[in-house]
């Protein structure tokens, strides 16, 4: 394993322009995100409990496939439920002991959909298609008979090629678009408004210390009896949220928040389905869809100015896939440099399938100030003799998504 340091980070916060994205923990997206992680943790959790170990699977394709609401000033009837489509590759039994898939996904997908969607009736309003698969060129890959099936259970190998990137600490930017969704939530991760979805979208532009800020806000048509009285909640909230955003940010810097423009651009219209009504929380509610890794990242952000892989985390092995693993531990990796050494910190982690895991084929360490090779090479190898990355992921649920930081 070559460890390379490099003292010549470029962090954002330093750049005159920056772009930071959230997509709220109701988006089509993050919805598919949460869902396929909630069923990889549920599933695993039934593996250790029967089996001692967890069994290969992957569901990292799920989809969430939106329904059909019929909607008017202070009504909402729904029409087509929400679909869940769990697509993957899922171990059906171990030592020809069946284990119930379909009950697994179904009470992992209804007790996510309750977090993610509270106002979702998951018994009226939810169909789930399972179109997961056995499938293997290996027949005992996803049916093992003994542990001789599971190689990674003595030793764990890189399931993969590919390059892992994370960084720390955020920018200012970078929490904001966190916290301004989590605006909407209380420390118990429920809704603060009951007028407002969970279907919460934020766009920061920051220009020097201008910060543009679009934000997508749903909300309940039922509490609405025409546009005047939605159109003075909408600017209610807008007025709210721009003082929250100075609270955060200081005087020394310009904000311009808008809420629901293109809403505010139809003041003249009398007809609800013009406005960014919902029924059960969000955009799945007329047909939008939400596939695993298009949205946020490890952090819950997407910053346009950071480094990015397309490796992904929600629904992978936590035993041995690269992107889930390393995934985890590159993000505790930048933590722990940019806190111990007081410095902005990236961290790319690259392996080369067949590799022991936990001795990828090169990590890479980009630092500001003038931080010594040596006290970076200790805290790299301290963090990879760790070995409690399945236990924390399985039973912390550190990698489902959940409204402002991570973990």
């Amino acid at each position: 394993m070559e460890i390379i340091h490099t003292n010549n980070i470029k962090y954002p916060d330093d750049n005159p322009f920056e772009i930071v994205e959230r997509k709220g923990i109701g988006h089509p997206d993050t919805v598919a995100d949460a869902l396929s992680e909630r069923i990889s943790v549920e599933y695993s959790k039934y593996c250790l409990e029967h089996f001692g170990v967890v069994l290969h699977h992957n569901v990292d394709k799920v989809s969430a496939l939106g329904g059909l609401v019929a909607m008017d000033w202070g009504k909402a009837k729904v029409l087509k439920p929400i679909r869940i489509l769990v697509n993957g590759r899922v171990s059906a039994s171990f030592h020809n002991e069946a284990i119930p898939r379909k009950e697994i996904y179904e009470q992992a997908i209804k007790e996510q959909l309750n977090k993610s969607l509270p106002h979702l009736n998951t018994e009226k309003w939810l169909d789930i298609i399972d179109n997961s698969t056995t499938y293997s060129k290996n027949p005992r890959w996803f049916n093992p008979q003994s542990l001789d099936d599971l190689p990674d259970h003595s030793s764990v190998f890189a399931n993969d090629t590919s390059a892992i990137v994370s960084y720390w600490p955020l920018t200012p930017s970078e929490q904001l678009a966190l916290k301004l969704e989590g605006h909407f939530y209380d420390d118990q991760q429920k809704p603060k408004f009951k007028e407002i979805g969970q279907d919460i979208k934020v766009m920061i532009v920051r220009n020097n210390k201008r910060y543009d800020i679009t934000m997508c806000i749903p909300f309940f048509c039922k509490y609405f009896d025409g546009p005047e009285s939605y159109l003075a909640k909408l600017h209610e909230i807008e007025s709210s949220l721009i003082e929250f955003a100075k609270e955060q940010l200081g005087n020394s810097v310009e904000i311009d928040l808008k809420v629901n423009t293109q809403d505010q651009r139809k003041r003249q219209s009398r007809d609800a389905k013009s406005f960014y009504f919902v029924t059960t929380g969000g955009s799945l509610d007329f047909g939008e869809e939400g596939i695993v890794g298009r949205g946020n990242n490890r952090l819950g952000i997407i910053p346009s100015f950071r480094p990015y892989t397309m490796e992904v985390a929600p629904g992978k092995n936590p035993v041995y896939h690269v992107g889930k693993v390393l995934g985890f531990v590159a993000d505790e990796l930048a933590k722990a440099i940019a806190n111990n050494i007081k410095c902005n910190t990236e961290v790319w982690i690259v392996t080369r399938i067949g590799d022991p895991l936990f001795e990828p084929n090169s990590i890479i360490v980009n630092t500001s100030g003038g931080v010594r090779q040596t006290n970076v090479n200790e805290i790299v190898r301290s963090i990879l003799k760790r070995r409690d990355w399945t236990e924390r992921t399985v039973y912390q649920n550190v990698l489902i998504p959940r409204t402002g930081n991570l973990y």
